[in-house]
C-alpha cells in the first residue's frame, strides 16, 4: 500500500499519529501542513478525549484511541510517538494492520524489539522508518561530507556531548521512568551513537560509567562512554539530563592537519554552526541554513521513499544496530538494557 499521487502530483500521504504528546505536533502536523498531498488525517491516545481535544486544536479530522488508527482506512502510514517501551508492540501491529510505520526516536526499547520491528516490516512487505531527522538536514549532509572529505587528515579523536539543560527533565517526565524506557543514554545518546555509526561505521564500546536516579535506579542521568570506532580510533560520548544551564549539542573531531567543531547538531534548526580550524587558522565556517526545518526534511524524505519505494537512511534495519549498542553502553555502565 504506497500512497498513490494527489491531483496536484504529490506524493499522496496520509498520516495517523499514536500518541497526543507535544512531539506530535511539532515533528508531524506542523510539517504536514506545508507539503503538498501530505495530511494528518487521525489522531490516537490511549485516552480518546485527550485524542480528541488535541485532534480539535489542530485541525485533525479523526480521533479515538489507538486501535482507531491502526485500522483507520485512510491511513498509510503510523507515527508512533508514545514511550520506547510500547514501540515494538504498537509497530508490529500497525505493520500487519497494512500500515507503514514511523517511530519517533529510539527506534524501540532495546536491540531485540528492534529487529523485531525490521523483520515484520520485511515480513508484512511494509516499510518501517526510525525518526532521526536530523540525518535530513542539509546541515547534518554538509557535516558528514566534510567529515568524509579527508580535510581533518587522520582522525585522532572524536568527542560529543549531548547534554540537557538540568532544569528541562523535571520529576514526572516520562524521561525519569524506567518502566517508559527512561534514560539519558536513551534520550539523546542515541543520537550520538546514530551519527558515529554514519560518519565511521559501526563503534564498539570500551567502557562506561552512569550517574543513576535515586528515585530510579534503573535510570542514568547521565552516562559517558567510551568507544573504538574502526581503526581503534577512539571516541568519548556523554548523554545527560544534568548539563549546565544552557547545556551542549556539540561534536568536535581531532584530526592530524585540523580540528572540527560542529554545535546544534541534534536539531540544526536551533542555529547549528560547524567551524573546521588548523594550526594556520580557520579553514572553514558554515551555519544553518534559515527557515530548514529537519522534521519537514524527514517527512518529504518518508513520502519520497513510498512514492519511489526507495532505500531510506532511517530504515528500521538500519536503526537496529544503533540500539545494539546503545544495549551495549548500558551493560557497560552496570544497568540492564531497556
Amino acid at each position: 500500500m504506497s500512497p498513490d499521487p494527489d491531483s496536484s502530483g504529490g506524493p499522496g500521504l496520509r498520516i495517523g499519529i499514536l500518541g497526543a504528546a507535544g512531539i506530535a505536533e511539532r515533528a508531524m502536523v506542523e510539517p504536514a501542513r506545508a507539503q503538498r498531498g501530505v495530511r494528518v488525517q487521525v489522531i490516537g491516545s490511549r485516552d480518546p478525549a485527550r485524542a480528541r481535544t488535541l485532534a480539535d486544536r489542530l485541525d485533525v479530522p479523526d480521533a479515538g484511541d489507538y486501535d482507531t488508527v491502526l485500522h483507520h482506512p485512510d491511513v498509510d502510514l503510523v507515527y508512533i510517538a508514545i514511550p520506547p517501551t510500547f514501540h515494538a508492540e504498537w509497530a508490529v501491529r500497525a505493520l500487519e494492520a497494512g500500515k507503514h510505520v514511523l517511530c519517533e526516536k529510539p527506534l524501540s526499547a532495546n536491540g531485540t524489539t528492534a529487529a523485531l520491528i525490521a523483520e515484520t516490516a520485511d515480513a508484512t512487505g511494509r516499510r518501517a522508518f526510525v525518526g532521526f531527522h536530523y540525518r535530513l538536514h542539509s546541515f547534518t549532509q554538509h557535516l558528514l561530507t566534510h567529515l568524509a572529505s579527508g580535510a581533518l587528515g587522520s582522525v585522532e579523536r572524536v568527542d560529543i556531548d549531548f547534554s540537557i539543560p538540568h532544569f528541562v527533565v523535571k520529576p514526572g517526565n516520562i524521561r525519569l521512568d524506567g518502566d517508559l524506557g527512561g534514560g539519558a543514554f536513551m534520550d539523546v545518546g542515541c543520537y550520538a551513537i546514530d551519527l558515529l555509526r554514519a560518519a565511521w561505521g559501526e563503534p564498539a564500546v570500551v567502557s562506561a560509567t552512569a550517574i543513576v536516579s535515586d528515585d530510579d535506579p534503573r535510570i542514568d542521568l547521565q552516562t559517558d562512554v567510551d568507544l573504538a570506532l574502526p581503526g581503534g580510533v577512539p571516541a568519548r560520548v556523554r548523554a545527560s539530563f544534568i548539563g549546565d544551564d544552557t547545556g551542549s549539542m556539540t561534536l568536535r573531531v581531532t584530526g592530524s592537519e585540523a580540528e572540527l567543531d560542529a554545535t546544534s547538531v541534534i536539531v540544526p534548526q536551533w542555529g547549528a554552526a560547524l567551524r573546521i580550524i588548523s594550526p594556520a587558522g580557520l579553514l572553514l565556517e558554515e551555519r544553518a541554513a534559515p527557515g530548514e526545518n529537519s522534521y519537514a526534511r524527514q517527512l518529504a524524505h518518508i513520502a519520497e521513499a513510498l512514492r519511489d519505494d526507495a532505500p531510506s537512511i532511517l530504515d528500521a534495519a538500519r536503526g537496529v544496530g544503533t540500539m545494539r549498542i546503545v544495549d551495549d553502553v548500558y551493560r557497560a555502565a552496570g544497568l540492564q538494557p531497556r
